[in-house]
């Protein structure tokens, strides 16, 4: 099979989409923040911790610096709306659970709020930073709870993850989940 080495700015078109998270955050102030990120990745199961790329600029990024604390909401395709909603750049005294009109529920063990639309939820706390250069940096967050909606608690990935309807992101454009293609 011949190989093409095609320019970086067009690297979509050769990785997979990512999965789009919906990040609660809370400031100090108690004003709660909710944002779409898709650079986001489990890096380790033992402990279970994610990885979250981020802008400097965001008040995601600076509300997990001076909390310690976000929640990682899985949003399912029927979000797609709210979930450009959350995107807009609301000023950081504005909540926006009242912005998105999603409703925010307590969680397990974080102070920021779970997405109740959301199906799953990781909340984390902040255990390290990674500078990538003077506007990005890649969060690392140790999961402190996973939470799901108990109908969706199956123990059968093919059946689960089709109802999950994670919403997925790359360039521009969303998708749903894939078909089935077969286990390894």
């Amino acid at each position: 099979m011949k190989k093409v080495e095609i320019p970086l700015g067009d690297s979509p078109v050769a990785s997979p989409c990512v999965p789009v998270f919906l990040i609660s955050t809370i400031n100090e102030k108690g004003i709660n923040n909710i944002a779409p990120y898709g650079m986001v990745m489990p890096v380790s199961y033992q402990p279970l911790t994610y990885a979250v790329g981020s802008d400097k600029r965001r008040d995601t990024y600076q509300n997990i610096v001076d909390t310690g604390e976000f929640v990682l909401n899985v949003p399912s395709s029927a979000l797609l709306e709210k979930v450009n909603l959350s995107a807009v750049k609301f000023p950081a005294d504005i909540d926006e659970f009242e912005k998105t009109k999603l409703t925010p529920m307590k969680a397990f063990r974080v102070k920021p709020s779970l997405i109740s639309e959301c199906k799953s939820h990781f909340e984390c706390k902040l255990v390290d930073i990674c500078e990538i250069n003077k506007t990005r940096v890649v969060l690392i967050g140790e999961v402190m709870s996973v939470s799901i909606n108990q109908e969706l608690y199956l123990k059968n990935l093919v059946k689960q993850k089709g109802q999950l309807d994670p919403l997925f992101y790359t360039h521009g454009v969303y998708f749903g989940l894939g078909r089935y293609i077969g286990k390894r």
